[in-house]
Parts: C-alpha cells; sequence; structure tokens
C-alpha cells in the first residue's frame, strides 16, 4: 500500500468512527493464555473495545491504530494507546510478549500482510506470540463491495481481505509455528441465516 492508499484507508476509518461513534462492541474475542505481567501490544486497538479484557487480566496493554479518532476513545487511567502504522511499528526489538491483532491483517493490502507479520516478529521478545483474528473466506461478507485486489473488497472505502488455511500458512515467514483454528457461527439477516466464520492464528516465535 502506498502512501497516499494508506492515507485514504486511514481516512476511512477517521470517517468511520467520527460518522458513527464506536464501531465495536459486545463482548471481547477470546483472548490468548498468558500470564499476569505479560507485556501485550493491541494492535489495531480501535475503540477500545478488548482493552478492559486485557486490563483484567493483569497485562500491560499498549494499544496502537491508524486512526486518531479510534484511539480518542480509548482513555483511561495509565492506558498507552496512540495513533500509529501496524505495518511499521514504532517500537525496539523484543518490547512485547504477545502482539494481538483482531481483525487487523485482512484491512491491508496483500503486498503488507507479510510486512506486518514481520514486524510483529521483530517486537516479540523470545518465546512470544502474534496472536491474530481473520476473516475467512466462507464469510458472509466475502464477495460484498468493490473487489480491489483477489478475495479483496471495498466498503465504504475500507477495505477487507477474506484468507484461506493455506494463505495464512504462506504467511508464516519468520515464525517457528502456526497453529489455525477455525470458528464458525450462524447469525439470523433479513429473514434468513448466514454464516460467519473466522481463523484464529498464533504464530510462535
Amino acid at each position: 500500500m502506498g502512501n497516499h492508499d494508506a492515507a485514504r484507508q486511514r481516512d476511512a476509518w477517521n470517517r468511520e468512527y467520527r460518522e458513527r461513534g464506536p464501531l465495536y462492541g459486545g463482548a471481547p474475542f477470546t483472548l490468548p493464555d498468558l500470564p499476569q505481567g505479560a507485556i501485550v501490544l493491541d494492535l489495531g486497538c480501535g475503540n477500545g473495545k478488548h482493552l478492559p479484557a486485557m486490563e483484567a487480566r493483569g497485562w500491560r496493554v499498549v494499544g496502537i491504530d491508524s486512526a486518531e479518532e479510534a484511539v480518542q476513545s480509548c482513555t483511561g487511567p495509565g492506558r498507552e494507546c496512540f495513533p500509529g502504522d501496524a505495518a511499521a511499528l514504532p517500537f525496539k526489538e523484543q518490547s512485547f510478549s504477545a502482539v494481538i491483532g483482531i481483525h487487523i491483517l485482512g484491512h491491508l493490502t496483500q503486498t503488507l500482510h507479510p510486512v506486518l507479520i514481520e514486524n510483529a516478529h521483530r517486537v516479540l521478545q523470545p518465546g512470544g506470540i502474534l496472536y491474530l483474528t481473520i476473516f475467512s473466506r466462507q464469510d458472509m461478507r466475502c464477495g460484498k463491495g468493490d473487489e480491489v485486489e483477489p478475495w479483496t473488497y471495498s466498503r465504504r472505502g475500507i477495505i477487507t481481505h477474506y484468507f484461506s488455511e493455506d494463505e495464512l500458512r504462506s504467511l508464516t515467514g519468520p515464525f517457528g509455528a502456526l497453529d489455525i483454528t477455525t470458528c464458525s457461527y450462524t447469525v439470523r439477516y433479513r429473514g434468513s441465516q448466514h454464516l460467519r466464520e473466522h481463523f484464529v492464528c498464533t504464530f510462535r516465535c
């Protein structure tokens, strides 16, 4: 993604938060099992949906998101949340016990998928994990919007890429191992049942 494309994505996300307020509510996604005191990067923290659940586990959490409007929603005592680029993390090597990204990888163009993976590996301590949730190609929203790259669709200016398991395994890169779990459930929408599906991916150093 060039600077112009990155700026357009950032502007689109800022518009969403400005016009719609906090975008993500409800129960947080399942989080990895980490010890108290773990230093965690919430990559693409959005409006902070997962921050209380992470803090309740005794983790020290740093949040980063490209949308300034989202970061403004993450205020709280002792919280460290600021705007930043998921594909160019402004942290020193081996800064974190874990990097957690809830539906962030798919909002980047395909050339930046391995860049995010490599950046996350750089800032992880030995034995650390990169924990990602990623939409599957079976998800009800796959194919909705304007196709801008293979399996990548734009809606309201925001792109989402839908992955296959084989594609994810090709991104292991510098990590020693990758565990993938498929999570599926149905929702009722406009009188019909539809499938929501995502992968939970744990990349291990």
